[in-house]
């Protein structure tokens, strides 16, 4: 390795870590601004005033630390850009480039281990999404209000579909309660089938059993609900009602997870990407959109994160430093596009026409092309800008 591919290397990761905080830090101070009321609460109790400062700034510290390291992948792919502008603008201004330039190095050359340095910095995103995301999954959850009042508490679930066609109700889902796993309180499950009217063909579902219990543990060992008190009547719509018959577990495709994308289709994200593959591979899923958009996502972001900065890099990459505030402009420009359209063909995702619903791949096939479309369009430009560069 060359002495000034060192001094590059230096710089760029200096000024990398300087983004990453000060990127990360300005996410937290805006988001804690807009949400202090929620977020901190002085409550009348014999605490000192010194006390109740220490409890706030616990419960801002213990709130943020776990959400950095999930604004980490949303400002992951405008990290390397500022560390890199900034990095090969400095070389400009103060004439650095000139001297390379002289000496017969190209312009390119340099601007290549910052290159090769950031693809690399792209692990980082994967190991934050894919190992360190899904073990924080509890205290990603919480809302502002809740930091000081534990996990969220309850919610009721009501008219859940299972993989038999059931209906599953409960008064009370805890997903996160302290040192249990998750529970329903008043599990209520109307069993289905389907059958064919005789006259006009048609098939449709209907009642065929009644399944009740007082509560339902989630047993991850066995993947099923261990039941309390649970019960089971049969033949309720032929009037041939049978006694109770106690149930002793009830096992179906309602999990936790699966109540998570019941309840939010932003619990996904949260997922590592072989959660997802399994998901996706169950009959009756709820959140299926949700989760084929994450899956291509996970695929495309860290190419579109390199592509940002190929945008980025023939604007700033001038041996002219009068012109580096024009240059910054026009990097501003490209970059706020490029993730404009990002953000756009991401929305769009999650939002199948109707034509390609009904088709056995029409939803994956959408979702697919969403997530690549971005690097259809900005992935050329980007190669075309580092051609037109003037070395």
């Amino acid at each position: 390795m060359k002495i000034i591919d060192r001094y590059v290397i230096l710089s760029f990761v200096r000024n990398y870590l300087i983004s990453f905080m000060v990127l990360v830090g300005m996410y937290v101070v805006l988001d804690m601004v807009f949400n202090f009321n929620n977020l901190v609460k002085f409550e009348a109790t014999n605490a000192t005033g010194f006390q109740s400062v220490i409890g706030a700034l616990y419960d801002i510290v213990d709130y943020y630390f776990y959400q950095c390291f999930l604004i980490f992948v949303q400002l992951s792919g405008i990290i390397p850009v500022v560390a890199a502008a900034f990095t090969l603008m400095r070389l400009s201004r103060f004439n650095e480039l000139t001297a390379l330039l002289a000496a017969g190095v190209p312009l390119l050359r340099v601007a290549a281990p910052v290159i090769l340095v950031a693809v690399v910095l792209n692990g980082l995103l994967l190991l934050d999404q894919e190992l360190i995301i899904p073990e924080m999954i509890p205290k990603l959850i919480r809302e502002h209000g809740e930091v000081h009042s534990g996990p969220r508490n309850y919610f009721f679930i009501e008219a859940m579909q299972d993989s038999g066609d059931g209906l599953v109700y409960a008064a009370r889902y805890y997903p996160n309660p302290p040192d249990r796993s998750p529970y329903m309180r008043d599990l209520d499950v109307i069993e289905r089938e389907l059958r064919q009217q005789r006259v006009t063909k048609r098939s449709f579902l209907v009642p065929v059993s009644h399944l009740q219990a007082d509560e339902a543990n989630w047993n991850p060992r066995t993947q099923q609900w261990d039941l309390i008190h649970g019960r089971r009547v049969t033949g309720i719509m032929d009037d041939h009602v049978s006694p109770e018959e106690p149930v002793a577990v009830y096992k179906s495709s309602i999990t936790p997870e699966e109540i998570g994308l019941y309840r939010s289709g932003n619990f996904v994200e949260l997922l590592p990407t072989n959660r997802i593959n399994q998901l996706l591979d169950r009959p009756n899923l709820y959140g299926k959109t949700d989760l084929l958009r994450v899956k291509h996502w996970r695929i495309t972001q860290p190419l579109m994160n390199v592509i940002l900065l190929l945008l980025a890099i023939p604007c700033v990459l001038t041996r002219e430093p009068g012109t580096l505030k024009t240059a910054a402009m026009k990097t501003l420009l490209l970059t706020g596009l490029a993730m404009g359209a990002v953000f756009l063909f991401h929305q769009f995702a999650g939002r199948v026409p109707v034509s390609l619903a009904n088709s056995a791949n029409g939803a994956n096939t959408w979702s697919m092309l969403m997530a690549w479309m971005p690097i259809f369009v900005f992935g050329p430009m980007s190669v075309f800008l580092l051609d037109r560069t003037k070395t």
